[in-house]
């Protein structure tokens, strides 16, 4: 089956923004905004339904990270939500200071934010900022790296080269790794090997 074979309905878009800033203090400010528009009425049994073409949520969330992953300070907004009780979770958000992102954060986040005590959507958006974080910081990360050492292998923090074996172009024994960083593609040699 092709896709359309049979037609189709609009009735839900959400969209993701995700913009980074360089601070002057060399830090990054990252922000994230949710919006789901629906193209449908949508009805609800406590209160007036939601006409077609009006937003059911728009929320953001903005951290400032160092250049060691660390966040410093976290701010969540709901503009726009179905319920009163939604934007209520925002300040909870500030639990977000003084974690790291990288190996643990996801637990982390499910122990002080998950359920009850935050919001689906704004949980949902914070992939999403720290993937934006690891975009944006990279090439200044990578420069710094360079100016150590030449060779990969001695740097004194590898989290710069962490998709390396992570997805089908950056694979331990793919071209793009061999052409990139051919001293991580064979690895029977290196510093400690010679």
């Amino acid at each position: 089956m092709d896709f359309d074979d049979l037609g189709r309905e609009h009735v839900h878009t959400r969209q993701i923004v995700c913009q980074a800033y360089r601070r002057r203090d060399g830090w990054w400010e990252i922000e994230a905004t949710v919006d789901d528009q629906k193209g449908e009425e949508v009805a609800f049994r406590s209160r007036p339904p939601l006409p077609a073409g009006d937003t059911m949520h728009r929320l953001s969330l903005k951290l400032v990270i160092d250049n060691d992953y660390t966040i410093h300070a976290a701010q969540a907004t709901t503009t726009i939500a179905p319920w009163p009780d939604c934007g209520e979770t925002d300040s909870t958000y500030r639990k977000l200071i003084g974690m790291r992102i990288g190996p643990g954060f996801s637990q982390q986040v499910r122990e002080h934010l998950g359920g009850p005590l935050g919001c689906t959507h704004l949980n949902d958006l914070l992939g999403q900022l720290a993937n934006t974080y690891m975009q944006a910081s990279w090439p200044d990360r990578m420069k710094r790296l360079w100016k150590l050492d030449a060779d990969p292998r001695r740097w004194p923090d590898l989290r710069a080269i962490q998709f390396v074996g992570q997805c089908h172009a950056w694979r331990e024994d793919g071209e793009t790794l061999r052409r990139e960083y051919p001293e991580l593609a064979d690895k029977t040699t290196g510093p400690d090997k010679e």
